[in-house]
């Protein structure tokens, strides 16, 4: 069976870097646990990422990213663009992302498709809430999120 994996990432105790953990968090509760196609992980900060979407077809990666418009912007991007466009969007786990994901590649189990929502980021500083401007948009984002997941899911019927 095909399997999406969600990726959560960033460090939660830098207000807004942890947007991809706050919405892996809300949306394993909006999710049916007994979706098996479907697995939302919170990777925090982990530096090993090809442990956890061993086996995914799909890989959608949540992430603070600067892309230098309004904080709560919501981006769409895949790996490829980064690579091609380096320096124009920045992530500060991109690097990580990539060589994790060109491991994959060499060794087997690369996702078939991965795409990226980056979410402009407002406070990098400690603190373990959101900034205003990010806690307004994340219905938005979860819904961006959603409607990722809709894609792949019907695709496979």
């Amino acid at each position: 069976m095909k399997r999406t994996v969600v990726l959560g990432t960033g460090n939660e105790l830098f207000k807004d870097e942890g947007v991809g953990v706050h919405v892996a968090r809300i949306l394993q509760t909006k999710l049916p646990t007994s979706s098996s196609d479907v697995e939302v992980i919170d990777g925090g900060t982990s530096p090993d990422i090809w442990s956890l979407i061993d086996g995914a077809d799909k890989l959608i990666i949540i992430d603070a990213v600067r892309g230098g418009c309004e904080p709560g912007t919501i981006y769409r991007f895949t790996p490829q663009q980064i690579v091609a466009d380096r320096g124009l969007i920045t992530s500060v786990h991109q690097m990580g992302i990539l060589e994790n994901l060109s491991l994959m590649e060499l060794v087997g189990g690369k996702p078939k498709e991965t795409v990226i929502i980056g979410v402009e980021p407002k406070e990098l500083e400690p603190g373990l809430e959101l900034s205003p401007e990010l806690q307004k948009r994340m219905p938005k984002i979860i819904q961006t999120v959603l409607e990722e997941i809709s894609s792949c899911i019907e695709t496979k019927v």
